[in-house]
């Protein structure tokens, strides 16, 4: 069976590819099997120096990878190009890491006890379409540097990126098998899950399919990590330095990757001395991200990845319209292409308005209590991150303790950075990637314990 990748902008064929067959399937599973054998025994420092090359190598291929997201998802190039800067930085990271990482002393009565983490063989990674490289590559380099190998299952729509990143593992020299692409129907997936190679599984996309991840996980008793989205808040105090600053901030937190991505600020929770001219501010700044050509380096906003997904972008903002959201910037929508727009809601009406908008799209909440704060920020299902602007550092880190969520930037947006574990709780899922702790997700940890006695 054959798909095809659709370029958002005028909805054109990219290109046709085929689905993998039962038979490749399991031919491919078996090279993975044994890469795992091989790669795992694999010294540390041959591991980094691979890692190493493909930092080379994703250099060299800046250019082709980058006009490859935006001709796939829409993304403007720009942007496309800082994806894959900070996925090269990433690898830079983890190969500057010692191997004592995998090791950690236990102090006791023991002539020796210790604890060794250890790779557990295959992990699937089910990646997005929003950040193809990205998230591919935040999910791998970790794996691979512990020993596991990477079976990816890439968003369709954005095919093209995965396939080029595969080619340039190879050309970076990882054996065959340690990085592999498996282009397969979501009915083939739970078979994958269940094969005996598959140790573990890593899913970024909605709390719905999630959901479903998390329990065939369950079934055949594989570790998983969910990152399943977020509402994120972005609450400003009257005490801010700068109101024209954080207005700017939030319109590209918010704007960022024409608004598709997990961590952008979805709701502005403002005080209400200050709610009026925040607004003005943030529709001056949501002016500024007009429509361009995507490879014009000046255009900061592009286009909805996906028809269907613009379809439902489009009834999610009538929605909140009928539910009593104010217009304070209307958006215009032409096929996948959406204005930037601004909504104010009351905080009564925001029962009917919880859902997570993937898009260009802010509203805006005001408070007039601190203490409403908390309330105002947890009353989501999600709790990815949430960002806090006021020039009170102490009493925003307090404030910080009682926000749940995984993630909390005072007078900084929330961004993934490699030093710091990203992830959520509630819906947002579980589990934890990127910085050193995410290295052992999917290790086992060995408990070693050596007692000297005269025998």
């Amino acid at each position: 069976m054959k798909f095809q990748t659709i370029n958002p902008v005028d909805n054109s064929i990219i290109n046709t590819y085929s689905f993998l067959k039962e038979k490749e399937i399991k031919d491919k599973l078996i090279i993975a099997h044994k890469a795992y054998e091989e790669w795992k025994g694999s010294s540390f420092y041959s591991r980094v120096k691979s890692i190493t090359r493909l930092s080379y190598r994703m250099q060299e291929g800046l250019d082709i990878l980058s006009y490859s997201i935006t001709q796939e998802m829409g993304k403007p190039i720009t942007q496309s190009r800082e994806e894959i800067n900070k996925s090269i930085n990433l690898c830079k990271y983890y190969s500057s890491l010692e191997e004592s990482i995998f090791f950690k002393n236990i102090s006791t009565e023991y002539e020796k006890s210790y604890i060794i983490f250890e790779p557990i063989g295959a992990i699937l990674g089910i990646m997005p379409w929003n950040y193809p490289i990205w998230q591919t590559i935040r999910c791998t380099i970790p794996n691979i540097l512990l020993g596991n190998v990477m079976i990816l299952k890439p968003a369709i729509n954005t095919a093209g990126c995965s396939i080029l990143l595969e080619k340039i593992f190879v050309e970076s020299g990882f054996p065959k098998g340690v990085f592999q692409v498996f282009l397969v129907e979501n009915h083939q997936i739970e078979s994958l899950i269940a094969h005996s190679i598959i140790q573990g599984v890593a899913f970024t996309g909605s709390h719905l399919t999630g959901s479903h991840i998390g329990y065939l996980s369950g079934k055949y008793i594989k570790k998983s990590i969910l990152e399943l989205g977020g509402n994120d808040a972005f609450v400003v105090m009257k005490d801010v330095n700068n109101i024209q600053e954080s207005a700017k901030f939030a319109t590209k937190s918010r704007l960022n990757n024409t608004g598709q991505s997990c961590i952008s600020a979805k709701r502005f929770i403002v005080d209400n001395s200050i709610v009026d001219d925040f607004i003005d501010l943030v529709i001056q700044e949501m002016k500024k991200y007009h429509r361009g050509d995507l490879y014009e380096k000046y255009t900061k906003i592009g286009y909805i990845s996906r028809i269907d997904l613009s379809e439902k972008l489009h009834q999610q903002y009538k929605k909140v319209i009928s539910n009593g959201g104010t217009v304070c910037l209307e958006s215009t929508r032409d096929g996948n292409f959406f204005s930037p727009s601004l909504l104010k809601i009351k905080m009564e009406n925001y029962s009917n308005n919880k859902e997570e908008i993937f898009g260009p799209i802010g509203l805006v909440y005001s408070f007039s209590k601190e203490e409403e704060i908390p309330f105002i920020v947890n009353y989501t299902c999600y709790g990815l991150g949430a960002s806090i602007w006021t020039k009170d550092l102490k009493k925003a880190e307090v404030l910080s303790k009682k926000i749940n969520t995984g993630m909390v930037f005072i007078n900084e947006i929330v961004k993934s950075d490699p030093r710091f574990p990203f992830g959520g709780v509630k819906k947002s899922g579980y589990g934890r990637e990127l910085s050193v702790l995410s290295i052992k997700e999917f290790s086992n940890w060995k408990t070693i314990i050596i007692k000297k006695r005269k025998l």
